[in-house]
């Protein structure tokens, strides 16, 4: 690696380790983002709509009908087909979509800062553990019912519990101590979680019914994983815009393709396969063809150090998605050889407190070695629902075309 690309990456690195993640709020996509009414976002690089197949199209549909902008589906397919209607990718808007990420103007979103820059990321509230969830490509009187409480009690509630905070929110200490204490932030939130709803509940007095919305949609272990998502988007993208740099700043994916960004190349994606399965645990009567790619972002996690590139931290996944311990160490000691550095913040008890690999370099991923990402992500059915979790690896084509476009700029 040459001395300039070398300086430029520590750079890319360094201004993430500056970043401090703060929960401001929580506000519709719209007044947040500036969403437009007609638009749906959805994960991965933005397709044609025509291009987007299965649950993901499911979910951009029913998103359209959530919204009020059709009637039914086949007068929405005519929508999005006329262009009266447009679908765009989350990051273009610096959301990050779980999973479909289907995300519309009056859906509510966190509003996370990078308080040393000012700049923002958003991404919707957790659904809730419910068969029908939109970002699981189901859109059902049931799934209706479910964004409303997000929009109408949950999000009011959480806005309460915030305002009466006296100090501001940090998410990286909460992020940080859930590491050592069996969380790895993507697959398993559930320390973060409770230490967000004790940090929460700090200067909350008598807030009678709102407390009890807020508190039944923060006794899910997921809850804190959008916290998770919109803070890693924050750090990520202190990352952006360093010359000759060729540290990944994004990564994601939709129903037919994934993606890279990095430093040096700004907005561009570079794109290849989705990723394949190394393990994966599915819920009984399942089998590998009832898996779908639906979309998914949260692997912005796996950007900033945590999720399946920190899974020797996470070890209580072993039950859900990871197999064996030994092989989960091992996959998080094999990210370190594709990394510029180790995190100071993000720490691993199992290997004596040794910082998570941070700072994952396209330079070093395409090397005869064959080493890519992995990534910890939940697995969605054709029937539209999630039916398992699983440790995937990301695909080498994509780093291999950012290769390129940084050595021939």
């Amino acid at each position: 690696m040459s001395s300039t690309r070398a300086r430029a990456n520590r750079e890319a690195v360094d201004a993430l380790l500056a970043a401090d993640p703060v929960l401001l709020g929580i506000e519709s996509a719209q007044s947040a983002m500036g969403l437009p009414k007609t638009t749906v976002l959805t994960s991965g690089p933005t397709m044609p709509f025509a291009a987007y197949t299965g649950g993901q199209r499911a979910a951009i549909i029913g998103g359209a009908l959530y919204e009020g902008l059709a009637p039914d589906e086949a007068a929405a397919v005519a929508a999005f087909d006329s262009g009266a209607i447009v679908v765009r990718g989350c990051q273009e808007f610096g959301c990050v979509g779980s999973l479909a990420g289907v995300t519309t103007a009056s859906m509510p979103v966190v509003v996370v800062a990078n308080e040393a820059t000012g700049e923002r990321a958003y991404c919707t509230l957790y659904e809730g553990d419910s068969v029908d969830r939109l970002n699981y490509g189901s859109y059902t009187a049931a799934t209706r019912e479910n964004l409303e409480t997000l929009r109408l009690q949950v999000a009011p509630a959480l806005n309460t519990l915030i305002a009466a905070q006296t100090e501001p929110l940090r998410l990286k200490p909460i992020m940080a101590r859930a590491l050592t204490m069996g969380d790895e932030l993507h697959s398993r939130n559930a320390a973060a979680t409770l230490l967000f709803l004790r940090r929460l509940l700090v200067g909350a007095k008598q807030l009678g019914q709102e407390l009890e919305y807020a508190l039944d949609s923060l006794c899910d272990d997921y809850f804190f994983l959008r916290l998770s998502m919109a803070a890693s988007k924050v750090m990520a993208n202190a990352m952006c815009g360093v010359a000759n740099s060729s540290v990944v700043t994004a990564m994601a994916f939709s129903c037919a393709q994934f993606g890279i960004q990095t430093s040096g190349t700004g907005d561009t994606w570079f794109t290849g396969p989705l990723p394949t399965f190394e393990d994966f645990r599915l819920e009984s009567g399942y089998d590998a063809d009832d898996i779908e790619f639906m979309g998914g972002e949260s692997i912005i996690t796996e950007v900033v150090g945590l999720g399946g590139i920190a899974q020797a931290a996470g070890l209580p996944l072993q039950r859900s998605s990871g197999r064996s311990v030994v092989r989960m160490v091992a996959r998080t000691t094999a990210m370190y050889d594709i990394t510029v550095t180790e995190s100071p913040d993000f720490l691993i008890p199992v290997l004596n407190y040794r910082g998570t690999p941070l700072g994952l370099d396209v330079e070093r991923i395409i090397q005869p070695t064959g080493i890519t990402p992995f990534l910890d992500i939940g697995i969605a059915g054709r029937s539209g629902r999630q039916i398992g979790g699983g440790v995937a690896r990301a695909p080498r084509e994509p780093f291999l075309k950012a290769w390129e476009a940084l050595t021939t700029a």
